[in-house]
């Protein structure tokens, strides 16, 4: 939670919330958890709330705004969430409030606000041992590795990596790797995952979970990417240095193209499906593929070849 966000008042700080939202009542154990902040600016910090059980609270990265407490109370459909803390600066401690309404709670999501003057949106954090960093730890804007087998901060131990989908999303992944690069930790908004290494036929690493469809790790041209099921989901730069293209067959089909030029490679979407492509070279023009698919274009004009299918023209609109 930003501190310029915050009103200092001489009670604690009470949170007002819908407690039955879509129908479902919420208590105690809804907020259990430690929560992170999406930062729209500053996308290298984490800081954020840790709601622990027996009423007690910490801050996440935030050493001069110290939470300690918090309780859950009731009234009809509204609720309040109660959290006391103190701000520490300039050699004096200040006893702060601050009254947010809850816009919405839907799984790891939530959403804060007051009035219409703001938002404030935090997402739910688990490690993969799925125990909470508490206390202190969390304070300092520590988690568990699994990896690494220690404490760490991700911002200063990980690889960040930013969303190839959607330039306004603020999260960032980050990854983490084992000291002999066996084994990578992949720690996105929602939780983490821990993929093995694999080499492929041609020499180049992966790191993945083995017959399962889930996630990927790869570098291509000095870039980290993160994929799924064909789909690029994050890159060291994210949508920097990107083209997007769509194009036309002669049979109406549509095709839609993003090239990574920082990468190397393209994302590519035809009929249906999800295609990540890596970049070759040709004697003239621009040429992508990989096992399924291959497109080779020129200006204008673009080629698609599926494999044991016929080639079909297409013209960039």
């Amino acid at each position: 939670m930003k501190k310029n966000n915050l009103l200092f008042l001489p009670a604690s700080l009470m949170i007002m919330m819908s407690c039955a939202e879509g129908g479902n009542m919420f208590n105690e154990t809804s907020f259990i958890g430690e929560w992170h902040e999406i930062m729209p600016v500053n996308k290298h910090i984490l800081q954020g709330v840790v709601f622990e059980k027996d009423g007690k609270a910490s801050s996440v990265g935030m050493a001069t705004l110290k939470y300690n407490g918090w309780e859950l109370l009731k009234k009809g459909k509204e609720c309040n969430i109660v959290l006391s803390g103190e701000s520490i600066g300039n050699g004096q401690t200040i006893q702060f409030s601050d009254t947010l309404n809850v816009i919405s709670l839907n799984n790891d999501t939530l959403t804060l606000g007051k009035g219409d003057m703001y938002r404030i949106q935090y997402v739910k954090f688990e490690n993969s041992e799925g125990q909470l960093i508490g206390g202190s730890d969390a304070a300092m804007g520590y988690t568990y590795s699994k990896v690494l087998d220690k404490k760490i901060r991700i911002f200063e131990e990980g690889c960040r990596l930013l969303s190839a989908t959607d330039p306004n999303v603020t999260m960032a992944a980050y990854s983490v790797f084992s000291a002999d690069s066996s084994k990578v930790e992949l720690f996105l908004p929602g939780g983490a995952v821990v993929l093995d290494k694999r080499v492929r036929p041609d020499g180049t690493a992966v790191w993945n979970v083995e017959d399962d469809d889930t996630y990927m790790v790869e570098k291509c041209n000095d870039e980290w990417l993160v994929t799924r099921r064909g789909k690029l989901l994050y890159v060291t730069s994210g949508t920097e240095n990107t083209i997007n293209a769509e194009f036309t067959g002669k049979g109406g089909e549509n095709l839609f193209v993003t090239f990574f030029n920082n990468a190397g490679v393209a994302q590519m979407n035809y009929n249906g499906g999800d295609y990540l492509l890596y970049q070759y070279r040709t004697a003239s023009g621009y040429g992508y593929k990989n096992a399924f698919a291959d497109i080779r274009g020129k200006g204008k004009n673009m080629t698609l070849t599926l494999a044991g299918s016929e080639s079909i023209e297409f013209t960039e609109k």
